[in-house]
């Protein structure tokens, strides 16, 4: 490419850079936190511009004239480089294409990126500018023309050039600050050179527009799933309190030796608790200590993951939640999303608001964690976690994650005094006292008064001083104490008010909040009852508002019949009004309170401004869901809804939460509103619909819905769910001669149902004295037992039991018993309470298992013991074949194991695979498991009816020290074990070999050598000398013995295969100029490109095909080069294979295509790319008949299942189409193709049309409902 070819391109970079620093410029003007770092990343795109058409101008020139630039230049890399980054920069700040008008608006407020994302754009863009500024000279531009290898070579001599005259200058005394700026050049253009070499090896993985897609199409489903997990909001806290902090506070706490040894690399592991006053900044030294272990440890394999709980969320801060923000976190630290949490998303994202399966969550979230060597997990302010859920959820969380996992977890809490009761849950716990430290207190002041327009004139040195020094003195240890303060100084208008207002000053919080509350009131009439009345909502709303929210709760008035919107107070008044009481988080954009401990004052403190809060609040949410305008909104299409919610978000409100304020509320004063709605059969659907809006199957939801709502029995099940007692006598009462006390809701669940697994014991006893079933079961096969034992509703059950009959014995959802559920949910104290009341534990569900197979399969030993001791047989067999001591035995529990075997468990018990407990610990590579049944003598050369050992199995696991402990436990057992074959002839060591355990396989090779006594023979000397990658010991062997180039060593395996399964490139080369065959032969057939391929090594591959290796070579089981592909989760390989000439529907043996094999490994990338690229067939067989969906859904990989049955869906439905086109005659051919087309537009776009039954779901049937209350 010439000069003025690459000019030309340039101008294209320009141009994107210049919209993408128009789009910057919106946030710099709508984020005011944040403004700094946004501005800074807008200047640097427009300093970028300027450089850039600098050198299009040098390269269209005459100087640049006779030069040319090929794709493998260091400047048209970095110039193509440079256009990927910016466009993906681009398209983070682009609202989704199917966005709504009204969520582009708030998008804009909305800025995506974390400040080290930021900082790193920052540093990148400036290495680009640096290299194309360079490129602006004669000799700059000679110089990047060249590869990068040559490139580099030629800027360390300009570097070391640099530095010499630096010193020279020096020397003489002489300014260097030229040659300094250039050294420092050069040096970020070497740093750049790396990043391009690795966009270089990108670009020969996919052709350039396919990466960006593939690349773009990666990062929206990691958003999906992490939004999922955990949305982005939940996080804001973090961000507000970065941006509260002031510059160069806290520096303190972070030197503190407490700290210090808590947060070391080899301290020893304990916990710490941070323990301060009300206002001490706990929150705001929480997010330092967040913010410097994520600097601290960003390259190690080191997890900091934070978690603050907050007065005004309660609601929403539950245990499940916890555990999904901490999995969140610790998948962001991976590039890609663990497969553990895909196929979690997959099984349960249409049950977002279900938490029955918290238990299966807390597993996955340990193997997750257990990735890496270490977890800090830092917890604020837990006296604001509710006590008796969200407490004690924590230490759930905590116990789950420090279970046998491998990793070591530390937490880091900070709480006021009142709660250091909970010390002795954490582990080790060590106590620090926490207090606003005076120099960060100066700090913040300081801060404050500069930021204000009018501090310059009111406040001089002195008084400034003064001011300073006085809140200081009166802080009592505590930030926000003066940061209340320093707000009244400031909106003083002359020096004589400031000294009156510092004379004044309180000197506690509750006499700094009534100072304020004064202040309020001492305003004009309709700006004080404004403030009063954000007071109100703000303080006593269930969960926090958004402005638009607050907005229209405070502008209805209970005699409107619509909402008027000329009535709306703007927010600024508000806030103004407030007189800094509130404030609007602006990363979350939500209106709050500016710490709880006002919250406390305003709903605590015997002040009487808000008696009839909930009172006024109940009324206002009733009368909100009877306005005219949303009569019509049971008919309105899911587009159309949606839309209304955006204009309307305090209906989610209203909706959701009135029955809550009413719940302390007397009937009498909130009823006629209340029958009004109830009785409403418009009203209720709305309403019904607003809280299941999400529901992916809408079309029976809407049936089930109007059904419901014209029953007759709505408003009691209503009432019902919200524990409404005394209203739900009133609806009885009304309806006494057509009671409907069975009618069921969207999920099958009748008013007892509600009640119970909300644990409303009142309303539950109302409606069994007026003839409730207690047996009735929804459409998820639970009784109201059922469910009140799934939602943990300890009271409820004891309530329902009380009143017997054959609740027990009743199954639920697959079979299940109660008995069952609690086992499997690890409460102790549950099942203590159903054996107490007869509950039977022998009982077994659909699949044979009892409960205490349920203990087992998750570990909990306590409930073990409960259920044996009660008489619970622990050699009993499920319709598998397995016992409780499987389970244990599988999952590692070794003291659970133990105690099985104490208690009549069979060690030498085998199941349906014929593996005894030892061939489940070993496949799990459970060491300590392991040893313990050695220690118990068990049979360690047993096999299963496959042939397989324990040993075989342990090899599998890929775990040495399980594999140690069986070789070393008993050295008789040792030659047996290690010469055993299976029943396809493979030792252990042969196994190692073929699973890619290569550490093992060398380990299992030695250990033979020994036990045999003999030396290995000259290909194995030549191996080993590879295995090392001593490039001189091979060198000298093939010297003395040239045919050992072709000898195959013990393993079958030519010396070239060994060098690339070690990835020894000074080898390989040295090989394959020797004379190596890249064709060469090896173990079970396969060739040096097969091994490549399995290893998912581009490079390797690369240097494979270069040397003329065939993509079409076999194995002595069909398995081409692209099969192995498959098999090593690699796409880029996979493109890379399928580019060169190989056939992705050639079939193995077993009649696989990749199709299949990438299906069967859960590499939904593969999948993905061979389906909507290479357009393979999706309905596709192997020899016995089975799809790549069934293989997907045999080996549960669900998110790979889930898009190939879609695909399926799409496939069938054109191949219909395409059959009744054949049987259509004459006619019009191209009314035939409009006809057709519609027909697949309708099929395909229908987001309600599903034939899968999705039979994977969460265990229960019953928690994939969305309760309705």
């Amino acid at each position: 490419m010439d000069g003025v070819s690459a000019a030309s391109g340039i101008a294209g970079l320009i141009t994107l850079a210049l919209q993408v620093s128009g789009t910057i410029a919106i946030y710099v003007k709508s984020i005011r936190e944040r403004s700094k770092n946004v501005q800074e990343l807008h200047d640097e795109l427009l300093l970028l511009g300027e450089v850039l058409s600098g050198l299009r101008d040098f390269l269209a020139s005459e100087q640049a004239k006779g030069r040319s630039f090929d794709n493998n230049s260091v400047l048209q890399k970095a110039i193509t480089d440079c256009r990927d980054r910016i466009e993906r920069i681009g398209d983070k700040l682009k609202p989704p294409d199917n966005s709504t008008r009204v969520s582009r608006a708030l998008d804009k407020l909305r800025w995506p990126f974390e400040q080290r994302e930021v900082n790193q754009m920052i540093e990148n863009l400036r290495r680009y500018g640096q290299t194309f500024h360079f490129a602006v000279t004669i000799e700059g531009c000679n110089l990047l023309s060249k590869t990068s290898e040559d490139a580099t070579k030629g800027l360390r001599e300009m570097l070391g050039v640099s530095k010499k005259i630096s010193e020279l200058s020096a020397q003489m005394g002489l300014s260097a600050e030229e040659s300094s700026k250039r050294a420092s050049q050069i040096q970020q253009i070497m740093a750049l050179i790396p990043m391009l070499a690795k966009t270089a090896v990108d670009m020969n993985e996919l052709s350039h527009a396919a990466r960006l897609a593939e690349v773009r199409e990666q990062e929206k489903r990691i958003t999906d799933i992490l939004d999922w997990l955990a949305p982005v909001s939940w996080l804001h806290k973090h961000r507000d309190l970065q941006v509260k902090r002031a510059k160069g506070t806290g520096e303190w706490f972070l030197h503190h030796q407490v700290f210090k040894d808590w947060a070391g690399d080899d301290a020893a592991e304990h916990d710490l608790l941070c323990v301060g006053g009300p206002g001490a900044g706990k929150s705001i030294l929480c997010s330092l200590a967040v913010d410097h272990l994520r600097a601290r440890y960003q390259d190690k394999e080191v997890a900091v993951a934070y978690y603050y709980y907050d007065y005004s969320d309660q609601q929403l801060q539950s245990p499940v939640n916890l555990a999904r923000s901490l999995l969140r976190q610790l998948s962001s630290n991976r590039h890609l999303v663990p497969s553990s949490v895909t196929e979690f998303y997959e099984r349960t994202r249409n049950d977002i608001k279900d938490e029955t399966w918290f238990q299966d969550l807390l597993g996955i979230l340990r193997r997750v964690a257990a990735t890496f060597t270490r977890f800090l997990i830092l917890v604020d302010a837990l006296d604001e976690a509710d006590i008796r859920s969200q407490r004690s959820g924590l230490f759930e969380v905590l116990s789950a994650l420090r279970s046998p996992s491998g990793t070591r977890v530390q937490v880091m809490a900070t709480m006021r005094s009142h709660v250091l009761s909970v010390a002795t849950r954490f582990h080790n716990a060590v106590t620090m006292d926490v207090t606003a430290d005076l120099g960060d207190l100066r700090l913040f002041l300081t801060q404050v008064i500069g930021e204000h327009p009018d501090s310059v004139d009111t406040l001089d040195g002195d008084l400034r001083k003064q001011v300073l020094n006085t809140l200081c003195d009166n802080a009592n240890g505590m930030f926000l104490l003066p940061a209340l303060q320093i707000r009244t100084i400031l909106d003083q208008i002359t020096k004589s008010d400031v000294r009156r207002a510092l004379s004044r000053l309180s000197t506690n919080l509750n006499e700094a909040f009534q100072s304020t509350i004064q202040r309020i009131r001492n305003l004009p009439k309709t700006r004080r009852d404004l403030a009063l009345n954000a007071l109100m909502w703000i303080s006593h709303a269930r969960r926090p508002f958004r402005p638009l929210e607050l907005q229209q709760a405070m502008a209805l008035r209970l005699d409107d019949a619509d909402l008027d919107r000329d009535n709306f107070p703007p927010i600024i008044t508000i806030i103004d009004c407030c007189c800094g009481l509130v404030e609007v988080d602006h990363e979350s954009s939500i209106i709050r309170l500016v710490h709880h401990s006002l919250e406390e004052y305003l709903r605590d403190h015997n002040h009487g401004l808000f008696e009839d809060a909930n009172l006024y609040i109940t009324r206002i949410c009733l009368r909100y869901l009877k306005l005219e305008s949303l009569r019509e909104l049971p008919f309105k299409n899911r587009h159309d809804f949606a839309l209304v919610l955006e204009d309307m978000p305090f209906l989610e409100y209203a909706a959701l939460e009135w029955g809550h304020h009413a719940y302390d509320v007397p009937t009498g004063r909130f009823g006629g509103l209340a029958l009004s709605l109830l009785s409403d059969s418009l009203a209720l659907i709305t309403s019904a619909r607003v809280r299941d809006h999400h529901n992916v199957d809408f079309r029976r939801w809407k049936e089930k819905a109007w059904a419901w709502a014209y029953s007759g029995g709505a408003g009691i099940l209503i009432a019902a769910a919200f524990g409404l007692t005394e209203l739900l006598k009133v609806l009885i009462n009304e309806n006494k001669d057509n009671l409907c006390l069975d009618a069921r809701n969207m999920y099958g669940s009748t008013p007892l149902h509600e009640a119970a697994l909300h644990g409303h014991e009142s309303a539950a006893e109302v409606l069994i004295e007026h003839g409730a079933d207690l047996v009735d079961v929804d459409y998820g096969s639970a009784t109201p037992l059922f469910l009140a034992v799934s939602y943990g509703k300890l009271s409820m059950v004891r309530l329902l039991l009380e009143h017997g009959g054959p609740q027990l014995e009743t199954p639920g959802p697959q079979g299940l018993s109660t008995l069952h559920k609690a086992a499997e949910q690890g409460n102790e104290e549950m099942v203590t309470t159903l054996l107490r009341a007869g509950a039977l534990v022998a009982a077994r569900d659909m699949y044979g298992m009892t409960a205490l197979h349920f203990a087992a399969r998750r570990g909990y030993l306590g409930i073990a013991r409960l259920l044996v001791q009660a008489g619970a047989f622990v050699h009993v067999k499920d319709n598998d074949g397995l016992c409780p001591l499987d389970y244990a035995a599988t999952g590692g529990y070794t003291d659970l194991v133990a105690y099985l075997l104490e208690n009549g468990g069979n060690m030498w018990h085998k199941g349906r695979e014929a593996w005894t407990p030892l061939h489940r610990a070993a496949r799990g590579g459970h060491t300590q498991t392991v040893s313990m049944f050695l220690d118990r003598a068990a049979d360690v050369l047993t096999a299963d009816f496959k042939g397989n050992i324990p040993l075989h199995l342990a090899v599998r696991s890929g775990n040495m020290a399980t594999v140690r402990v069986l070789l070393e436990h008993n050295p008789d057992f040792k030659r047996d074990q290690l010469f055993t074959r299976d029943k396809k002839g493979s030792t252990p060591r042969v196994v190692a070999f073929y699973t890619a355990h290569y550490d093992i396989h060398r380990n299992l090779r030695a250990a033979e050598w020994a036990v045999s006594g003999t030396e290995p023979g000259e290909a194995s000397i030549l191996t080993s000398a590879i295995e090392r990658g001593d490039l001189s010991a091979v060198r000298a062997h093939l010297n003395i013995h040239q045919d050992s180039l072709h000898m195959l060593d013990v393993d079958g395996q030519p010396p070239l295969h060994v060098a690339l399964q070690e990835d020894r490139r000074a080898i390989i080369d040295l090989l394959l100029e020797r004379g190596a065959s890249i064709e060469s032969v090896g173990y079970h057939g396969w060739r040096p490109l097969h091994i490549a391929a399995s290893l998912g090594n581009l490079d390797l591959v690369n240097l494979c095909l270069t040397h003329g290796a065939s993509v079409e070579s076999l194995t002595l089981t069909s398995q081409t080069p692209l099969h192995k592909a498959a098999s090593g989760n690699s796409a880029a390989v996979v493109r890379r294979l399928i580019e060169a000439g190989a056939d992705p529907n050639d079939r193995n043996d077993r009649g696989m295509t990749t199709l299949h094999i990438a299906a069967h490994q859960n590499d939904i990338q593969t999948v993905r790319m061979l389906v909507l690229e290479y357009e393979m067939d999706v309905l596709t067989r192997d020899r016995h008949k089975l799809t790549p969906a069934v293989w997907a859904e045999r080996s549960g990989h669900l998110e790979v299942m889930a898009f190939l049955r879609g695909e399926m869906k799409k496939a069938k439905t054109v191949k219909k189409i395409r059959g009744d086109d054949q049987k259509i005659s004459g006619g019009d051919e191209h009314m035939q193709m409009q006809m057709q087309m519609q027909e697949v537009e309708s099929a395909l776009s229908d987001p309600d049309v599903d034939d899968d039954p999705n039979p994977s779901m969460p265990e229960d049937s019953e928690s994939a409902r969305v309760q309705f209350v």
